[in-house]
């Protein structure tokens, strides 16, 4: 009589069920049963093989092991269209979203933002605080004159503003020379295919003066509706030969942004004083974005204002002459002293002195004339 037992092949069988069941153990639930908010941070190197980053997955804690992970890449034949990249994954992610996150590419909070106005000096402080680049480094490659050139910068310039302002996947491990270039050639496309569009503009300023020209607008305006006439007033003024008066001129040659200006500040002794110094100054203050850009190349049609004043809530009053203006800095101050919150205004378009073959303008603000208290805040 035979003894009760199994049979090779149902032993077989149970064996393959017992891989199987583990194999999916591993790629439904690689590191526990539940996703947690445990967050890990990884970074995927060019040419790393599959069986690095399955290992570097589980010293993270992301996977018990990296059997399932490297065999379901194989099978799927994902293995080699993971991107390099920075990663953020949960505690308890499967192994299929994490290889669809890699094959995907960088994306959500990994990318690198870069906003719109920031100046070489504040994008090298992201740079550093995101990704730990050397700003030195950065600075330095700003400067290059090599780099310049590719970007189509003018001899002696440097590549502040033409720094684009985008969302970059840029790894803690690029090197701050990749990272201009990139964002200079990025600069270089978009006013290409601006300039592309033609207009009148782009003819009368050079393709370094409307970047410099948007790098003031991008700085005062608040608001997407105005850039086109915040650049119809610059432009106009110029025309005109009259004196910009761009305050975010004054903040650049005083080192960066300030909460306050003084009169006193408006004679500060740098070409980039727009208070003191006829036409553009001699490069932009920033980095304009596309927005900008298009501005200038597309100023308010038919505009004959000369003028504008910061309301405080991100808009402002724009007039044509010297009186009007005058009248229009009177109520605002008026509605700011009567406790009006949107009367608060940082800055505004005074007028000065008029200069050397500029035409005659009525009436000063008190203040930009020498003599003036320079202690006194500037309205």
């Amino acid at each position: 009589m035979r003894r009760p037992g199994f049979h090779p092949r149902q032993v077989v069988w149970i064996l393959g069920i017992v891989v199987l069941a583990f194999v999916a153990r591993d790629v439904l639930f690689p590191s526990g049963f539940t996703r947690t908010r445990e967050a890990r941070t990884m970074f995927v190197r060019p040419g790393e093989s599959i069986d690095e980053i399955a290992n570097d997955l589980v010293g993270l804690g992301l996977l018990k092991s990296p059997f399932a992970f490297s065999i379901l890449a194989r099978l799927t034949r994902t293995d080699r269209q993971l991107k390099a990249g920075q990663y953020t994954f949960h505690k308890g992610d499967s192994v299929l979203s994490i290889l669809t996150v890699f094959v995907r590419g960088m994306s959500g909070q990994n990318l690198l933002t870069i906003p719109e106005g920031q100046t070489a000096k504040d994008i090298a402080r992201i740079l550093e605080s995101r990704l730990g680049t050397d700003s030195e480094a950065f600075l330095a490659a700003v400067a290059d004159s090599a780099l310049g050139a590719e970007a189509g910068a003018p001899p002696g310039a440097t590549l502040e503003g033409y720094l684009f302002p985008e969302t970059y996947a840029f790894l803690p491990t690029t090197k701050p020379q990749t990272i201009v270039r990139t964002m200079a050639l990025k600069a270089k496309k978009v006013l290409e295919e601006e300039l592309a569009r033609g207009g009148p503009i782009a003819v009368e300023l050079t393709p370094h003066e409307i970047l410099t020209l948007a790098s003031i607008v991008e700085a005062e305006a608040m608001r997407a509706s105005e850039r086109p006439r915040i650049a119809a007033v610059y432009l106009n003024r110029l025309r005109r030969r009259m004196l910009l008066q761009a305050d975010p001129t004054v903040q650049y040659a005083l080192g960066g942004h300030r909460a306050r200006i003084y009169y006193s500040d408006l004679r500060v002794q740098s070409p980039y004083n727009t208070y003191l110094n006829l036409g553009l100054p001699p490069g932009p203050i920033g980095n304009p974005g596309r927005s900008s850009i298009e501005a200038v190349l597309n100023p308010t049609p038919g505009s004959r204002e000369l003028f504008f004043v910061a309301r405080g809530d991100g808009s402002h009053i724009f007039s044509e002459t010297g009186e009007q203006h005058l009248a229009a800095v009177a109520r605002v101050r008026a509605m700011r002293a009567a406790g009006d919150s949107l009367a608060v205004i940082p800055l505004d378009q005074g007028l000065a002195p008029p200069v050397e073959g500029s035409p005659p303008i009525t009436g000063t603000l008190p203040g930009v004339v020498a003599g003036h208290d320079s202690t006194q805040e500037k309205p």
